[in-house]
């Protein structure tokens, strides 16, 4: 997965088909940049991923689906616990779906 920003351009890694948390990510300084090192690593041409939108506000930039870290919306995040939203409203992950 590549995600634009500021500071640059994030490549996210996984060894899952299932959307999950990243296992790496890298930043570059351009989109070609991290097009090419994502080819590299992932052995499938650019032409043939698929674009997903933006995460929503607060979510992670790693996840298809809108998933956070509980609580960073209000500012008190829980580190290491996340909710995703599903059908209109935040339910907790269980551990082992993250």
């Amino acid at each position: 997965m590549i995600y634009e920003t500021a500071d640059g351009v994030y490549l996210f890694g996984y060894t899952t088909l299932d959307d999950s948390h990243s296992k790496w990510d890298a930043l570059h300084e351009s989109i070609e940049d991290a097009k090419e090192e994502g080819e590299d690593v992932s052995g499938v041409g650019f032409e043939d991923w698929v674009e997903i939108p933006d995460p929503m506000e607060h979510c992670q930039h790693d996840w298809i689906n809108p998933v956070r870290v509980k609580g960073r919306d209000t500012g008190t995040p829980d580190w290491g616990k996340y909710e995703r939203f599903e059908n209109g409203k935040w339910i907790e992950l269980e551990p082992s779906k993250q």
